[in-house]
């Protein structure tokens, strides 16, 4: 049996896991077993930025393009890569560029991480898959529910991964808090506020 749980101690707990969850990334493209190092083009460099630093870190990417049509935010991501090669050393500098084609064109790249403006996600993602990449693509996938309908039959098509960011949905912590108010811990739940303070 499991023993109750104040709603205070519920909302402290779930406060400091949602902490911990918002710095983490998706893992589509991070998983463990992964047997060669998965070569990563991430386009659109604002949000963009959190997903060239997150691959950077992670043992089994290599990150080729930095992409964005204005060429200020690609020097600038370019020299907080240069800052992370110091310390995630990979075995080429990722190249900037302005032009998303450049990264369907080249052989080399595995994956394609968007963070382009919203209308432009479901387009990229079916270019990225048809050009035969899988996808990350940031939140929302699509514009409406016909789009989100054209994604997975081009997953399915062209028989790539292709993950949205609603990361939270997938994060133990997260899953764990849900299963638990499912089972009652904080009683029946009557009302719920949420809010959102990013920039």
């Amino acid at each position: 049996m499991k023993t109750p749980v104040s709603r205070r101690h519920f909302i402290k707990q779930s406060t400091a896991t949602s902490a911990v969850a918002a710095i983490t990334f998706p893992s589509i493209l991070r998983a463990k077993d992964t047997q060669k190092k998965i070569t990563v083009g991430v386009v659109g460099l604002s949000r963009g930025i959190g997903h060239l630093r997150k691959y950077m870190e992670a043992s089994n990417c290599e990150v080729a393009y930095a992409c964005d049509v204005d060429d200020r935010r690609i020097a600038s991501g370019l020299n907080i890569a240069k800052d992370y090669l110091k310390k995630f050393p990979q075995t080429k500098d990722p190249k900037g560029v302005n032009d998303f084609q450049r990264i369907l064109d080249d052989k080399s790249i595995d994956a394609i991480s968007i963070a382009m403006p919203n209308f432009w996600h479901t387009t990229a993602a079916i270019r990225a898959m048809q050009a035969g990449k899988h996808v990350y693509v940031e939140k929302p996938g699509s514009q409406n529910s016909r789009e989100a309908e054209l994604l997975v039959a081009a997953s399915r098509k062209y028989k790539k991964k292709v993950q949205m960011g609603n990361q939270r949905r997938s994060q133990p912590g997260i899953i764990e808090g849900i299963e638990r108010v499912k089972a009652g811990e904080i009683g029946k739940p009557l009302y719920a506020r949420c809010w959102y303070n990013g920039s």
